[in-house]
């Protein structure tokens, strides 16, 4: 079984119900996740009206009263729900975004991406690791906090929308409205790279985006030998490449204990070029990500870009590039000395049998809008899953981990905010 011998590495009686409850209900929890993956949440388009309702039906049957559904637009829910407890006390917030990616490719799919299934010890499916285990493991916290009752504080859910899609009608607009408001928040992405569970990421990485236009000389294509012309699909993937090889050497940052590799420039994530047939091409166009480290600023990130394409043109007469801006989503950091770390390290040493290491998260996470805006510090992501299976066909994590992250949520919500009401933290 998942959890044996867990109750003889638990201090208290509260623990001890906590994990009871879980253990119990292990079965239960990962046929949640399985109707949560049953029910489709792609984004884009972005349509989170369903899944909303599977997750407030759950809520009411674990006796959550205290649940809402908000959003900016009603095709574009957020589920928040709140376990107080029987005294005043600190909040601990779990958020995770209730969207996906869309499946893709469905050649590559080996089974259907909306029905769940088992083979050997994994579960395939949509959104399994990003993030519908964490959901799941996150309304089964709740359930076995207002279980306890006895408890000081509150564990608060913010289930988002929008976050594959830029979090529009997620945190960002919860955190503009006032609904993110809590001492602190865990966002359960998945925490391994090369394993699962493998980190506690203090850090979330930010994302610039922008677009690069070349503009070369549009004209009938027969003629392209005898006159002067420039070929703007062949200079933008001349530009393309320089980027790709130059580009990270004109940004701006310090070197971050956490983020030993440093920002990653993602060139021709996107990439648009041409008319037709019989038109030399004029317009051309790539996209580039550059995820981003603790300390980068969107207005000094912007002046690097465009002084590396003030260089390139510099250099080729011929180049007619022009910077168009998206947007950056920036970076955040927890304090590694916030007590919600010990809590999440003494939880996973009693469910998991180690201590994850601390790191910082590769990608973005809704903490950009959590920690920044809201001013709630995030611990960017802990969860169930494995980060290199998402966003892939045959998306796949542990079939026992809804139920490990449950139970670790639950036991550090409970550690957390029993040690702040009572100082020891």
């Amino acid at each position: 079984m998942v959890f044996d011998g867990i109750e003889t590495r638990l201090d208290g009686e509260a623990q001890r119900r906590v994990a009871a409850y879980i253990a119990d209900r292990a079965d239960e929890i990962f046929e949640f996740t399985c109707d949560l993956i049953r029910t489709p949440s792609v984004n884009p388009p972005g349509d989170e009206v369903a899944v909303s309702r599977v997750i407030m039906d759950r809520l009411a049957a674990l006796g959550i009263d205290e649940r809402s559904i908000v959003g900016k637009t009603p095709e574009r829910p957020n589920v928040m729900a709140h376990v107080r407890g029987s005294t005043g006390g600190a909040t601990l917030m779990l958020s995770g975004h209730i969207d996906t990616k869309p499946a893709g490719n469905m050649d590559e799919w080996r089974t259907d991406p909306w029905e769940p299934t088992v083979i050997g010890d994994q579960l395939i499916g949509l959104g399994s690791g990003d993030m519908k285990a964490a959901i799941a493991a996150m309304v089964y916290a709740a359930g076995a906090l207002r279980e306890v009752g006895d408890f000081p504080g509150t564990l608060s859910l913010a289930l988002t929308a929008d976050e594959e899609n830029g979090s529009q009608f997620g945190s960002k607009w919860l955190a503009a409205e006032g609904y993110v408001d809590a001492d602190v928040c865990v966002i359960g992405e998945p925490a391994g790279v090369h394993e699962e569970w493998e980190s506690i990421h203090l850090v979330s990485r930010g994302a610039a985006l922008f677009k690069v236009v070349v503009l070369g000389t549009q004209m009938h294509s027969s003629i392209s030998d005898q006159l002067p012309a420039v070929n703007a699909t062949l200079k933008m993937a001349e530009l393309a490449l320089k980027m790709q090889r130059e580009l990270r050497d004109y940004l701006t940052f310090d070197e971050h204990d956490y983020c030993r590799f440093g920002p990653t420039v993602n060139v021709g994530v996107m990439a648009q070029a041409g008319v037709t047939y019989g038109v030399y091409p004029g317009r051309a166009e790539f996209a580039t990500d550059v995820r981003t480290i603790p300390g980068m600023t969107e207005e000094q990130v912007k002046a690097d870009v465009q002084r590396f394409l003030d260089d390139a043109m510099a250099a080729d007469p011929d180049l007619d590039a022009t910077l168009e801006w998206y947007l950056m989503v920036g970076a955040t950091e927890i304090d590694g000395e916030d007590p919600i770390v010990a809590s999440l390290a003494g939880a996973s040493e009693r469910v998991l049998g180690r201590t994850p290491r601390l790191d910082a998260f590769p990608g973005a996470t809704d903490a950009a809008y959590i920690q920044v805006a809201a001013g709630v510090p995030c611990i960017a992501s802990f969860g169930p899953g494995f980060l290199p299976r998402a966003h892939s066909p045959n998306e796949s994590m542990h079939k026992d981990g809804a139920a490990q992250a449950a139970m670790i949520y639950a036991l550090a919500a409970l550690d957390y905010l029993t040690s702040r009401a009572d100082g020891t933290r």
